[in-house]
């Protein structure tokens, strides 16, 4: 794998919102994997890692929250952004999605730009993490 490549695991109940999404990240350069719940995504996540995870939160079976305390309780062999990507846009929600363990918070409607801005930002921390490690 490059020093610069990022697989990117998305999980999005809403086909529409999905497929926007993959749309959206892979013109931007993303190898992209998409599954429709919490659920999905996490048995993905134990068969291959993902460094960046972009998450619904409120979704059938395992909602957002859970999926990102799964990933954080699961111990990955490197470290995972995730962006929760939801309507909730309350002050309280946003500290409930941080503390949850996501590292980043955008609430739909979303801007394109800012989301890719946002995946690039989280791209420099893995960067930097996987140089961390190799030193």
């Amino acid at each position: 794998m490059s020093e610069d490549h990022f697989t990117l695991l998305i999980a999005e109940d809403d086909p529409v919102s999905r497929k926007i999404l993959e749309t959206t990240l892979t013109k931007a350069g993303y190898e992209v994997v998409s599954v429709e719940n919490g659920r999905k995504a996490f048995e993905l996540f134990k068969e291959r890692f993902f460094p960046i995870v972009l998450t619904d939160w409120v979704m059938p079976e395992m909602d957002g929250l859970e999926l990102c305390r799964a990933i954080r309780e699961s111990r990955p062999s490197g470290y995972v952004f995730i962006v929760l990507l939801t309507a909730r846009d309350s002050k309280e929600s946003i500290i409930t999605g941080l503390e949850a363990g996501a590292d980043d918070y955008l609430t739909k409607p979303f801007n394109h730009a800012e989301l890719i801005a946002r995946l690039n930002t989280g791209k420099r921390i893995l960067k930097l993490e996987r140089s961390l490690r190799k030193a």
